[in-house]
């Protein structure tokens, strides 16, 4: 990581840490909400941005975290701080199942059939409505056992897995698996030869990255959404996700931060033009970042730093590093 992103994500969160102290009410749930696309982003972005794998499943895994520790608590009146955690490992789990079944395929096709696999659970959870309530929607209790009404409490908690989230990815990618999984991202076949167990390593990028799918879903349903509906595995949610990282920045852990922060705030603006005015947006935004600075917001932003200096940080692990610790 390099002195600006260092600079740039210690403001943003030192920031992020007041905003309690600040504003309450709308404008905290807003900004618990893109605590909660933070987490989304920067582990999409590892499959993505650092594996190369373009996987259409992770809206999916946050409702299966939220769906699993809701009806826990429905069936067996488990708490939920525990079914969050249970969630996480469940989502975990299934993306290792998905991760073996579809990362053996390469191209489109580990699209598809990550697609396939959100749009089947949308439509278990609408139709099995004896067990998830459908449509209308499982209610699921306050994860601190009774309700204050006040959301500071449930904002730290998305806080502190948004920290945790990103210290592990960034220890993760400045690791000898995070330059297997680049090596991966660049030329798969090339990587194989040099001995690396490609399909090992998608899968254990795409378990990492369910799992906090799964945590951030479930801590986020019991704290602010209180109702797990099958909207939560619509392909716009999955379209959200891929905005935020692809605008913000693909392959940095400052982008889909970044990304995450401005386009929940945009959605908010936009809210009142229409419903859906913030689909056309962001599809617009990603058409053009990808058409003319692939680089996002975070490229944009640190291009003036170049020259400064600001963007050199340690040296990268090389190749013979990772053979040879």
């Amino acid at each position: 990581m390099t002195r600006f992103e260092r600079l740039f994500l210690g403001v943003i969160f030192l920031l992020a840490a007041f905003i309690p102290m600040l504003f309450q009410d709308y404008w905290l749930r807003v900004c618990a909400t893109a605590l909660y696309f933070i987490i989304l982003t920067s582990s999409w972005n590892l499959l993505l941005g650092y594996t190369g794998q373009l996987s259409f499943a992770h809206a999916a895994f946050a409702a299966i975290g939220a769906y699993t520790s809701g009806l826990l608590f429905k069936y067996t009146g488990l708490s939920p701080m525990i079914g969050v955690l249970l969630g996480g490992g469940v989502a975990a789990v299934l993306g290792y199942g998905l991760g073996t079944m579809c990362l053996r395929v390469r191209g489109p096709y580990l699209a598809l059939m990550t697609l396939g696999f959100s749009e089947i659970l949308r439509l278990v959870a609408q139709v099995e409505y004896k067990v998830t309530r459908g449509s209308l929607g499982l209610q699921v209790p306050f994860l601190f056992g009774e309700d204050t009404g006040t959301h500071t409490g449930g904002y730290y908690t998305l806080f502190i897995l948004t920290l945790v989230t990103l210290w592990v990815l960034y220890k993760l990618v400045h690791s000898k698996a995070g330059l297997y999984l680049q090596a991966i991202r660049e030329d798969e076949d090339a990587a194989a030869v040099m001995g690396v167990d490609v399909v090992r390593w998608k899968v254990n990028a795409f378990v990492i990255s369910s799992l906090f799918a799964g945590l951030a879903g479930g801590i986020y349903a019991h704290l602010f959404v209180r109702v797990v509906a099958p909207q939560m595995l619509l392909l716009s949610e999955m379209g959200l996700i891929l905005a935020m990282t692809i605008v913000g920045g693909l392959g940095t852990l400052t982008g889909p931060v970044l990304g995450a922060v401005v386009l929940v705030f945009v959605q908010e603006q936009v809210r009142e033009i229409s419903p859906q005015a913030h689909l056309l947006l962001f599809a617009m935004l990603v058409i053009l970042v990808m058409k003319f600075f692939r680089q996002g917001l975070y490229g944009l932003i640190a291009a003036p730093f170049t020259r400064w200096g600001w963007l050199s940080g340690t040296t990268p692990l090389t190749t013979d590093e990772a053979r040879h610790p």
